[in-house]
């Protein structure tokens, strides 16, 4: 018999902590009563636009019925490369997720939690459902959904009970170690979550080595956030590389999208999820190599974006960079590579040490930027520099 489909409760989440009261609350309905699930929408602000908002709005359709029992919420994904896309999210992935992170890290059920990253993505969400689950406080930065700049020195501001976690990006992490004070204050976390996007190998060792516990994950919102963590996988995460695009089963994978099955197959703790990233194994780890869409031809030549960003990194001076290809009838694709330098002397340097690691057709026209577009949750807007690429 097939049950009845289930209304959404709109959540609409000012930007700054007062929108966490409505999320809380709905929250608490949810997993500890009748309540039923529920959007999570962001609200316009000084840093998100109404353009954005309604985007999100389509994609987690809040007017629309949910047909999985155990949905808990629905949540957009970041729409770095693509439309943001709804997911659902069930109680027991919200349960699955928190216990499997405490199974991993020593001391992380005792934590309370800073908010640094908006509530409306699963990275934010995800730190808030842990103080919840765990009974402990919970902590927010002013500037989470957009309603300032992020700030290290907020941080050190904080009157923060301890043990506590925080849950960050990379480029806050950069911003983190630019400010002796808030390094310290990082240092004091029983963990630091980092996820949404690849961490450079040198920001996670000039971290690791200011004595910050550092865990970088890989996960999405279709695997409730991070399932992989330093490279393995939590317990009860299995991992597969199937034709060199990693695949994710378990009691993470989410219940499947508003817009129909996309990369979803199976059900329950069997669900699972094909993703767009190529990875692969080394020494018993997980490495991601980039996504499927990031290889370009160039002159016949493949060449992989993720490759080339990863060499750029290696430049002295280079504090970001994304690299973005824009269609050429002659070349089939030009490559433009956006830097943030924190010393613009390495410059003309970056596009011979390219061809030098990767070979003539990999090589990018290199442009300095003061700062690289972000979405709300901390990662590249792609999709923003792929426009600007057209321009330039």
């Amino acid at each position: 018999m097939r049950m009845a489909a289930l209304p959404l409760r709109t959540v609409d989440v000012a930007p700054g902590p007062p929108g966490l009261a409505d999320v809380n609350a709905a929250l608490t309905a949810r997993l500890d009563g009748d309540g039923p699930p529920f959007a999570l929408i962001p609200q316009p602000s000084r840093h998100l636009t109404a353009d954005y908002v309604r985007v999100v709005t389509d994609a987690v359709r809040p007017d629309e019925p949910v047909d999985d029992p155990d949905a808990a919420l629905v949540v957009a994904t970041s729409g770095s490369t693509g439309e943001p896309r709804g997911v659902v999210i069930t109680r027991h992935n919200l349960q699955a997720a928190v216990t499997a992170s405490w199974e991993r890290i020593e001391g992380l059920r005792e934590c309370a939690w800073v908010i640094a990253l908006p509530v409306t993505s699963i990275g934010g969400f995800g730190a808030l459902v842990r103080a919840y689950i765990a009974g402990t406080r919970l902590h927010a930065l002013g500037s989470i959904g957009g309603a300032a700049p992020f700030d290290p020195v907020d941080l050190v501001a904080l009157s923060v009970d301890e043990p506590f976690a925080i849950s960050l990006v990379p480029t806050q992490v950069a911003d983190i170690l630019s400010s002796p004070d808030a390094t310290d204050w990082l240092a004091r976390a029983t963990a630091v979550i980092v996820g949404a996007a690849a961490m450079p190998d040198d920001l996670a060792a000039r971290a690791r080595d200011a004595g910050v516990r550092l865990v970088t994950t890989y996960g999405m919102t279709e695997t409730t956030g991070g399932c992989v963590y330093d490279g393995t996988p939590l317990p009860d995460v299995d991992v597969d590389i199937v034709d060199g695009l990693i695949e994710v089963s378990g009691p993470l994978v989410a219940a499947g999208y508003r817009q129909g099955d996309g990369g979803f197959t199976g059900s329950g703790a069997s669900r699972r999820f094909r993703t767009a990233d190529r990875g692969e194994w080394r020494d018993g780890r997980l490495h991601i190599l980039g996504r499927s869409d990031d290889v370009v031809t160039v002159k016949g030549v493949n060449v992989a974006l993720g490759a080339i960003e990863a060499v750029v990194r290696t430049e002295l001076g280079v504090r970001e960079v994304a690299v973005v290809a824009v269609s050429d009838e002659r070349r089939g694709h030009r490559l433009m590579a956006y830097v943030v330098m924190s010393d613009p002397v390495g410059l003309p340097a970056i596009a011979p040490l390219v061809v030098e690691r990767l070979g003539g057709a990999a090589r990018p026209e290199v442009i300095d930027i003061d700062a690289l577009p972000l979405l709300p949750n901390g990662k590249i807007d792609r999709r923003a520099l792929a426009e600007r690429a057209l321009r330039d």
